[in-house]
Parts: C-alpha cells; sequence; structure tokens
C-alpha cells in the first residue's frame, strides 16, 4: 500500500517557503481538520523547517460536512484568503457516495479558475471500518473516487491510512478506545480513537501529522526545476456535465422572500447566534407553521445551511408547482444545537421557483431516536418534552449550484 502520490507535487508553496516568502495555507475540511490536531501540528513543522518564512494558516474546517457544502462555501472560506496551498480533507464525511467525485472536482476547478499557481494537497483520513480494507490492500471508495481526480488535475494526494492499519497490524495501535481501561494496559501500544473516527490529540493526530510531513519531505526531494508552475485546468471535465463549480453560498436576503414571521437574529441579541458566529453573521429564525421562504434561481440544485436542534421543524417544499414534499430538519443528532445542511434532489438547468413552509405536523423525535437505537436521546425528550414540542427553523446561509445554460 501506497501512502503518498506525489503526481506534479507542490512546486509554488515550497518555493515560497524556501524563498522566505509570506504564503497562506488554507486547511480546508470536516471535523478532523476543524479541530487542533494535524491541521495545527503540521503548520508548527512547516515553521520549524521554513523559520525565514511567514506561514499564515487558515482553518476552513466545519464538522460533519462534506464536499457538496465544501464546493459552495468555496469561495468564502477558502478562495478569499488567496491561498499558496490548500489542504482538501472530506473522505470521511462523503462516505463514499457516487457525486463525491463530481463535487470533489468541483471543487479543484473553482480552486484552478481562481488560479493556476494555487498547489493543492488532498489528504485521506479513515475511519475504524476503512482497516480491514489497507489490511487486506484496499484504499477507501472514496479515496478511490477522488484520486481519479488527482490523476487528471495532477493532485498530489496521502493516504493516512496506511500508517495507521500498518500500526493495528503490528499490535502497536488500538484503533478504538471501548472505555473499558484494560486496552491502555498493554504496553507500547497507542489507543487512537474513543469514537471509532476523530482521532485524539495529541497520540493520533500525531500519526496523521508524521504521515504528512514525511510525505511533505519526500514531494519536496522530487521537486525538479524552479520558477511557478501552472497548474493542469483541462477544458473538458472529468464528470461529464458536471455543475459543481457553479456551487455558491449565498445570504438570504436579497435572494429569497421571507414572510412576515421571520426574524433575523444575531450576535448582541440571540445566545445561539453568538455560539454560530463564527459560521454565520446571523440566523433567520422563525417559530410558527405556515412561515414562508420563496426562492427563484437558475440552475440544478439548491439547499440550505441551517441550525439543527431539539426544537427543529420540518419543511414542506413545492418546486415549480408541483406536488409537495417534505424535508426534516430535526435529525438524528439533534438532541443537541449543530451546524447542518441539506440540498434538495438535483433539478433540471433552468429557471426555478422553490417555496419552503414551516409543516404543522411534528416529527415523532422520539421515534426518530428509537429507530436507530439512541435510548439516551430518548430520555432526553422524555426530560425536556417542551424544548422537543417546537416548529423552529434557524436558517444561516443559501446554496445554489447554477452552471451557465
Amino acid at each position: 500500500m501506497q501512502e503518498l502520490f506525489s503526481r506534479r507535487g507542490l512546486p509554488n508553496i515550497i518555493q515560497k517557503l524556501e524563498n522566505g516568502e509570506i504564503v497562506t495555507i488554507v486547511y480546508f475540511g470536516g471535523s478532523n481538520t476543524r479541530s487542533a490536531g494535524y491541521r495545527v501540528m503540521t503548520a508548527e513543522w512547516l515553521r520549524e523547517q521554513y523559520p525565514e518564512a511567514d506561514i499564515r494558516c487558515v482553518n476552513a474546517g466545519i464538522d460533519g460536512t462534506g464536499s457538496d457544502l465544501g464546493c459552495a462555501r468555496l469561495e468564502t472560506d477558502v478562495l478569499r484568503h488567496q491561498p499558496d496551498l490548500v489542504f482538501v480533507e472530506f473522505v470521511g464525511n462523503d462516505g463514499g457516495v457516487p457525486e463525491s467525485k463530481a463535487r470533489i472536482e468541483g471543487i479543484v476547478r473553482q480552486i484552478r479558475k481562481r488560479s493556476r499557481f494555487i498547489d493543492i494537497l488532498f489528504v485521506y483520513t479513515l475511519k475504524e471500518r476503512d482497516v480491514a480494507g489497507f489490511q487486506s490492500g484496499e484504499y477507501q471508495k472514496g479515496a478511490l473516487m477522488q484520486e481519479e481526480v488527482a490523476d487528471y488535475y495532477g493532485i498530489p494526494s496521502i493516504h493516512l491510512g496506511v500508517a495507521v492499519s500498518q500500526l493495528v497490524s503490528e499490535g502497536k495501535l488500538i484503533f478504538t478506545s471501548r472505555g473499558s481501561g484494560a486496552d491502555k494496559s498493554i504496553p507500547g501500544t497507542v489507543v487512537f480513537t474513543h469514537d471509532s473516527i476523530h482521532p485524539i490529540i495529541p497520540e493520533g493526530h500525531q500519526i496523521y501529522t508524521d504521515t504528512i510531513t514525511r510525505s511533505l519531505e519526500r514531494i519536496r526531494e522530487l521537486q525538479v526545476g524552479s520558477g511557478s508552475v501552472a497548474h493542469n485546468l483541462p477544458q473538458d471535465l472529468l464528470v461529464p456535465s458536471n455543475p459543481w463549480e457553479y456551487a455558491v453560498m449565498l445570504p438570504l436576503d436579497g435572494h429569497a422572500d421571507l414572510s412576515a414571521g421571520w426574524s433575523y437574529m444575531t450576535a448582541d441579541n440571540f445566545a445561539l447566534a453568538r455560539e454560530y458566529s463564527w459560521l454565520f453573521p446571523g440566523l433567520w429564525r422563525a417559530v410558527d407553521p405556515g412561515e414562508t421562504i420563496t426562492v427563484q434561481f437558475e440552475g440544478t440544485h439548491i439547499g440550505l445551511f441551517d441550525i439543527g436542534g431539539p426544537d427543529s421543524g420540518r419543511l414542506k417544499v413545492t418546486v415549480d408547482g408541483g406536488e409537495p414534499f417534505l424535508v426534516d430538519r430535526f435529525t438524528t443528532y439533534n438532541d443537541h444545537n449543530r451546524n447542518q445542511y441539506v440540498y434538495l434532489p438535483e433539478l433540471p438547468n433552468g429557471k426555478h421557483t422553490v417555496r419552503f413552509e414551516i409543516d404543522h405536523e411534528q416529527t415523532d423525535k422520539a421515534a426518530v431516536f428509537e429507530a436507530c437505537g439512541n435510548e439516551r436521546s430518548r430520555e432526553h425528550v422524555r426530560q425536556h418534552p417542551e424544548w422537543y414540542d417546537q416548529t423552529v427553523i434557524q436558517l444561516g446561509k443559501l446554496l445554489l449550484v447554477q452552471p451557465p445554460q
């Protein structure tokens, strides 16, 4: 199993680092990127390697989000910082869905259209369920799809699961602590996660970091020549008719018509808006059934980036006057507040009118938890029924995919 595929390398940022210039690195991904793990550790390593350079790092990780939201938030969270290097980490949250390849290509094309001198690096994290595949010589399905994009555009990639799985095979690493305490007493072993997904800081993330820094040293050794390198941006798409390079994230005001019952809540007057001020400047909030949002747009996809919680309701959605269908904003995770998002199914590219209405009926929220075997959350419903007996919708941004016709 090979952990590094260097392809065209990282020629532009390496040259700037060696010249002692100002460089900006954006770490773009999910919770493993947002946490103070490999992101912080690799930045520290780079500063040690290049003490003359001014290395500026941006945390563009958002828990529980994949490349579909990534396409839409790329301008806001990545490109406006004028990066020299973008780490891309979405394999875990994409979960191997077939659409991931198109969305990752959309991210790459947006970056390359902004500047063909921005270097990109794919990093592939792993979950416990992936270990057996690595041990039998198989990469994750999602990583293999991203590798097609990496091959087509000449992007280096790092498979973090190779080293982790090897340590498991050697008996030097316990992937997940089951909480009994017995696994911690095995001499010479490291516990990697407590939840089968998120590496412990620092021990688990140090293994990720060691793989990345080892790979960066190899990429540096393989670098040929000097001078800026314009990366590849083929006219032909890898995924035919791929619309995802045209994804955007927009404020609701100016792009949606809201009924009278919506209020714009900010950090100054609402605790939840204050908690999520790092993500949204404010939240559009409605509590009563029947309140509506209507959006007219041209494109293929529309979605909502919102905050869900115990009080979340569901939306009755009508597209172009057709039969209404329900989109529930209460999820199996909503025994607490969390950022979340949803896209409607793909539409033919063209003009559309979409109406969202807060539904009068509520989801059986205890049943949602029961269906996934979450007894702790069912008990939470019993203890706080008034928190769940609501139909609140709290919206941060509008998501659109708008390819030319």
